[in-house]
């Protein structure tokens, strides 16, 4: 084990021997290869994990650590959740923390680690071990013996024989009763393989180190798993159980800090730390809730501003400070739109670490046109989901007309004419007096003009005009024209000259 210690890298001292020998918190698994139990030799270690039993802390203690504002020695994860998320309740729950774990060296990259951590939650979970009381009792007893027998044994007695009685060297999992906990834990230096390996089995992060080692150069980072217990409540069952609430704490605050302190770390990395969905297969819309917040962080000025860069009117410079609200929104899940990853990468670089052009012609080996190009399509996707929810909005302010419906009349038209006919027929029957008036039924009258029309075609020598139309006269009276105000004033000015005319004449007779 010491071996694979070592060529794993990680920094070893007898001190570490010592620990993991006599420590009563810390306990090793390994993953063994086939067992010839003919030979008398031991078998190949493929995997060791070491772990170190942590929580049960009273609350009383939590309480005074953050009245202090200090973590005492050991029990890294409880003091460091309390610490993060001031929370007095978490270190009382049992869990381990894994401190080392190594994989020998000729079977790197075929699976054993994931198979031994695997076996390792299942066997805390109580999946592996299937006891009675009466057994857990006996196996317990026959543990004290051997132990008892072992403390006696000294090793510094020189014996001719073997020692007796002495404890074995390895245990089934099948043999012991594991401890109850609550969760499984690690800490490691932040890289992107080791961070993909935890996350793979569902371990979620709570805690990444602001400032990194001096020696490595990497962030702490700190990642936790549920294991199945009736113990706690959970208000919301799911995979990440009562961690789902610190979890997206989390990545709120993770999210500001990229940034800032997080804005040199690998964008990759960050991105998977994130954990956020970037295709949308089924389109989900968002609810009234929901939309009202994401309606409220852009402004018809800026929704205008947005419009003119997407349609090439001015340059991305204009917008720069629109990208970061944009970002954190759909980088949230609060805008269901699908992006290709490397769209969501140059949004992310952009909107959420503040990163330049010249950055992510870098990091992603793209052209300075391929990377406008693809920021460009996002913020028209962008653009054009935001205006499909606002114009929604709108629509639903308007005031809406209520819907007429025009029915048929119970009588029809020649229903209604032939009554009338027979109410005109029956009044003279009886002798009442019907008024028309003859100009008023005149100008409906249908008059035979065939001798009219055969008039027209004689004197075209019976053929019809090239135009297709005939003139006929018409014998309708014409309509006196009313008089404009010219002949209105002529009409009287004759009028007073005749007057003047007659009265010379009438001082010519008296005279």
């Amino acid at each position: 084990m010491m071996a694979l210690y070592v060529a794993s890298h990680y920094k070893n001292s007898p001190n570490d021997l010592q620990l993991m020998a006599d420590a009563p918190s810390h306990h090793l698994f390994v993953l063994l290869g086939p067992v010839d139990e003919s030979k008398n030799q031991l078998p190949d270690i493929l995997c060791v994990i070491q772990v170190s039993l942590e929580g049960q802390i009273s609350r009383k203690s939590a309480i005074k650590s953050l009245s202090e504002g200090h973590q005492p020695f050991g029990d890294q994860i409880p003091w460091k959740f309390c610490e993060q998320f001031q929370d007095n309740t978490f270190p009382s729950l049992s869990g381990a923390r894994i401190v080392r774990i190594a994989v020998h060296p000729s079977a790197l990259r075929l699976g054993y680690g994931s198979v031994a951590v695997e076996l390792l939650a299942r066997y805390y979970e109580g999946q592996l071990t299937h006891f009675t009381e009466a057994e857990f009792d006996e196996n317990e007893e026959q543990n004290i013996r051997v132990t008892e027998a072992a403390e006696k044994v000294s090793l510094l007695e020189e014996n001719i024989t073997p020692r007796a009685n002495l404890p074995p060297l390895l245990v089934h999992l099948r043999e012991r009763r594991p401890e109850k906990l609550h969760y499984l834990g690690v800490s490691f230096g932040l890289t992107r393989d080791l961070f993909r390996f935890w996350r793979k089995h569902n371990f979620v992060p709570f805690y990444i180190g602001q400032i990194p080692s001096a020696v490595t150069g990497e962030h702490t980072c700190m990642v936790l798993k549920p294991l199945n217990n009736d113990e706690i409540e959970v208000s919301e069952p799911g995979q990440l159980g009562f961690l789902s609430p610190f979890y997206e704490d989390f990545k709120q605050r993770f999210s500001r800090l990229l940034g800032t302190t997080f804005r040199a770390l690998d964008y990759k990395l960050a991105m998977s730390i994130l954990a956020s969905k970037i295709s949308f297969a089924e389109h989900e819309t968002l609810s009234d809730e929901n939309s009202k917040p994401l309606q409220a962080v852009l402004s018809p000025y800026d929704m205008k501003r947005l419009e003119a860069y997407t349609n090439n009117h001015v340059d991305y410079h204009m917008i720069l400070d629109l990208v970061p609200i944009l970002a954190h929104q759909y980088f949230q899940e609060k805008i269901p739109m699908t992006l290709t990853p490397v769209q969501a990468s140059v949004l992310f670089c952009i909107g959420m670490q503040n990163q330049d052009i010249s950055y992510i012609k870098e990091e992603m080996k793209l052209e300075r046109e391929q990377i406008l190009s693809l920021f460009i399509k996002v913020m028209k996707k962008l653009y054009n989901y935001l205006y499909s929810i606002a114009a929604k909005d709108i629509d639903s302010t308007l005031p809406r007309l209520k819907d007429v419906s025009f029915a048929p009349h119970s009588k029809s038209v020649d229903e209604d004419l032939n009554e009338a006919a027979r109410e005109v027929m029956e009044k003279m029957k009886a002798g009442n007096e019907v008024i028309l008036d003859p100009e008023l039924l005149q100008q409906y009258a249908i008059v035979d003009r065939e001798g009219d029309f055969e008039k027209a075609l004689q004197s075209g020598a019976g053929k019809v005009p090239a135009s297709g139309l005939l003139s006929v006269k018409s014998n309708r009276p014409k309509k006196e024209k009313p008089e404009t105000n010219e002949e209105s004033s002529r009409k009287n000015k004759r009028k007073g000259d005749g007057h003047k005319d007659r009265s010379k004449f009438s001082k010519k007779n008296k005279s």
